[in-house]
């Protein structure tokens, strides 16, 4: 006997599995479709081989976005140009060592202070990502743009491996631009002229001449020697050895007697400062005494020369002339 399919019982099923199934991707997956995504933009002048779409975007090794979308600018833009057009997709909340309210607002203090993106490369792999920091720019890593960007901009800057590549290529120009045929003939006529000069070189006769130098060098040495051993050479340096041990000996007598001498020349100075200092201390404490003698002298000295002027016009006064008459003090009265 078979049984009939119970129909309510397998909707039901479905119906919880579908639930479950809905739930699990709400629970799970909610973040990720209310997810704030913030999008920025960059050029870069040279093969991006090895980045493709979800490569990941870093700060100072940080992930903070991945790459959205690699196209050409000419396409994106209608314009004419080489550049790739690379779209970033930045994570919300991301800092950059910058301070602001908003992400798009530390973002755009970033560029502002020198943030530029790099394209790296992880080992030997082959696969590449892009490396935001502050770096200088190099001569011709900017890209010139002819549009306006959609999106935040961020400089780029030539990858490592791109700065070693031009770096040899131009050494490679450089060696390229070299005339070598032409320092090869150059060099050539140079030790030809060299053999030229040296075989017109007399080898006889500068062997003679040095001969003959060395010979006057070694007759020259032993008249130097004769003349240092001589007697009178050798008296002269005992008496230069004599004099130099007289006047070590005149220096070492005369310098306790020296320093003796300096002492009592500081000695007496001290006594002659002090003698000085009481000297002007008496004048002080003195000032006025000192003004009336001098004042007295000055009145004695006019009315010696008074006397003096009236003994010349008339002499005979001095003789002959009466002494006034004394006046007595009641007189007076």
């Amino acid at each position: 006997m078979s049984q009939k399919p119970d129909f309510f019982k397998l909707g039901l099923f479905v119906i919880i599995a579908f639930g479950l199934g809905a739930a699990f991707l709400i629970v799970f997956g909610a973040g990720r479709f209310f997810h704030r995504e913030i999008l920025a933009e960059t050029c870069f002048n040279e093969s991006v081989q090895g980045l493709s779409t979800g490569s990941e975007v870093k700060y100072k090794g940080i992930k903070i976005g991945t790459v959205k979308s690699i196209t050409s600018a000419a396409r994106v833009y209608h314009v004419q140009s080489d550049y790739v057009l690379v779209v970033i997709a930045l994570e919300d909340g991301i800092c950059l060592g910058q301070t602001g309210k908003s992400t798009e607002q530390r973002v755009h203090r970033a560029i502002e202070n020198g943030l530029v993106v790099q394209l790296a490369f992880k080992g030997l792999t082959g696969s590449a990502y892009l490396e935001t920091d502050y770096l200088p720019q190099n001569t011709g890593d900017q890209p010139v743009l002819s549009w306006k960007p959609r999106n935040i901009y961020i400089p780029s800057r030539r990858s490592n491996m791109k700065q070693f590549g031009d770096s040899v290529n131009q050494i490679l120009d450089n060696l390229a631009a070299i005339n070598l045929q032409a320092m090869t003939k150059d060099i050539a006529s140079l030790l030809k002229t060299l053999n030229h000069k040296a075989e017109s070189f007399d080898i006889g006769k500068i062997s003679k001449l040095t001969a003959s130098l060395l010979e006057e060098l070694k007759k020259t040495d032993i008249k130097i020697n004769s003349i240092l051993e001589s007697p009178g050479a050798v008296k002269l340096a005992d008496d230069a050895r004599a004099s130099f041990k007289g006047i070590r000996t005149i220096i070492d007598a005369s310098g306790t007697p020296l320093i003796n001498a300096i002492k009592d020349f500081q000695q007496a100075a001290r006594k002659t400062g002090a003698l000085a200092s009481g000297i002007e201390n008496l004048t002080w404490l003195n000032a006025d005494r000192i003004k009336n003698i001098l004042e007295n002298l000055e009145t004695t000295s006019e009315n010696l020369k008074q006397l003096s002027q009236d003994i010349r016009r008339y002499p005979g006064r001095l003789l002959f002339e009466k002494p006034p008459e004394k006046i007595s003090v009641e007189k007076q009265k």
